[in-house]
C-alpha cells in the first residue's frame, strides 16, 4: 500500500504529547485562506518553482514535452497541461524546479518511524500523522495507525474532522490522542474561511470528546476569527464536550507561507494581513481562561 507524503519530521515537540514523528501527508479538502502549506492541498506531487535560484535559462522549457513551461519575467508552469514527468526538473542546473511530495510505501514510512525508537526511550513521544487531511488517504492512515499502535507506538492525528463520523470511529481503536483544529463556530462563516461546513467538523469532536484524550488547535487570525463573540462561542461549545477533552492550543497567525504562494503561482489571499502579536494571543487565552476554558499558547 502507498501513500503520498509530504514530508517526515523526526523530531517535533508542537503535534502532540512529547516528541513526535510527524507524517505529512498531502491532500485536504479544505482551503483555508490563511493555510501556510498550500503544497499540502492537492493530493498528487506538484511542482514548485524556486523563483531566486532561476538563472532564466530556458532549460527546463526545451525539456517539458507537455509545452507546460514558457518563460517570460519568471519561468510559467500550465498546472492544467503539467504531468508530473520531471523532465524539466531534471534539466535545471540550478534546482530551481522541484516535486512538493512523494509516493511512499507503508514499509517504508513505518521504517522511519521505528528509526525514532531510541528518542522514545529517553523522552516520552510517538508517532502524528498530519496533513493536509489524514480522512483523504483513509486507507492507508488506518494501516500505519494500526501497524504503529500493534508495535506499541504512541499514536496521534491532528485533522480537520471534516469526514463521516463511520470514518473517524474507525480510526479511535488505533488512537491515544487527536488534535483537531476549530477555525469558526459559525457554519456559514466557516464555509467563507474554509470552503466547507462545520456541522460534521462539530459533532465529530463531540463524539471523540468522550473516547479519546481530545486536543483542540485554535488558529487565531486577526480580523477573520479572533472576535470576542466567536471566541465566546468556541468557549461555550467546548464546555459541553466530554471528559477526555484535554485543552485548547492557540496558534497564531503568520506569515511563513506566503512565499510558496508564489512558488505555486497562486494569490495569497491574506496577503497585508499582519502577524498576530503575542500580547493579543495572551488577551485571547485569558479571555477563554476567564470563561472556565483550559487554554494554552502553543
Amino acid at each position: 500500500m502507498d501513500g503520498v507524503v509530504l514530508k517526515i519530521d523526526r523530531g517535533s515537540k508542537h503535534d502532540g504529547p512529547g516528541l513526535r514523528t510527524v507524517v505529512f501527508l498531502k491532500g485536504c479538502p479544505l482551503r483555508c485562506k490563511w493555510c501556510s502549506t498550500p503544497e499540502s492541498q492537492q493530493k498528487d506531487p506538484i511542482l514548485l518553482h524556486m523563483e531566486t535560484l532561476c538563472v532564466r535559462c530556458g532549460r527546463c522549457v526545451a525539456a517539458c514535452p507537455e509545452k507546460a513551461l514558457w518563460l517570460e519575467e519568471i519561468v510559467i508552469i500550465d498546472r492544467q497541461r503539467c504531468k508530473h514527468c520531471g523532465k524539466c526538473k531534471d534539466a535545471c542546473l540550478n534546482n530551481a524546479l522541484r516535486f512538493s511530495g512523494m509516493i511512499m510505501s507503508l514499509d517504508e514510512v513505518y521504517n522511519v518511524i521505528e528509526r525514532s525508537r531510541s528518542f522514545w526511550n529517553r523522552m516520552p513521544g510517538g508517532l502524528t500523522i498530519s496533513g493536509g487531511e489524514v480522512f483523504l488517504q483513509f486507507e492507508f492512515s488506518k494501516a500505519l495507525l494500526k501497524k504503529c499502535h500493534e508495535a506499541g507506538i504512541n499514536t496521534n492525528i491532528e485533522t480537520s474532522c471534516f469526514a463521516p463520523m463511520e470514518k473517524v470511529q474507525e480510526l479511535l481503536p488505533y488512537l491515544d490522542h487527536v488534535c483537531c483544529d476549530v477555525k469558526h463556530m459559525d457554519d456559514e462563516r466557516h464555509r467563507e474561511l474554509t470552503g466547507v461546513s462545520n456541522r460534521q467538523i462539530l459533532e465529530n469532536i463531540q463524539m471523540i470528546s468522550h473516547e479519546k484524550d481530545l486536543i483542540l488547535r485554535y488558529p487565531v487570525i486577526p480580523t477573520y476569527n479572533d472576535s470576542e463573540e466567536n471566541i465566546d462561542a468556541t468557549c461555550d461549545f467546548i464546555k459541553t464536550l466530554g471528559d477526555k477533552f484535554n485543552r485548547v492550543d492557540l496558534l497564531a497567525y503568520h506569515e511563513m507561507g506566503t512565499i510558496t504562494y508564489r512558488r505555486l503561482g497562486l494569490e495569497y489571499a491574506l496577503e497585508g494581513v499582519p502577524a498576530l502579536s503575542k500580547e493579543r494571543l495572551i488577551l485571547v487565552r485569558d479571555r477563554m481562561v476567564a470563561r472556565g476554558v483550559r487554554a494554552v499558547l502553543a
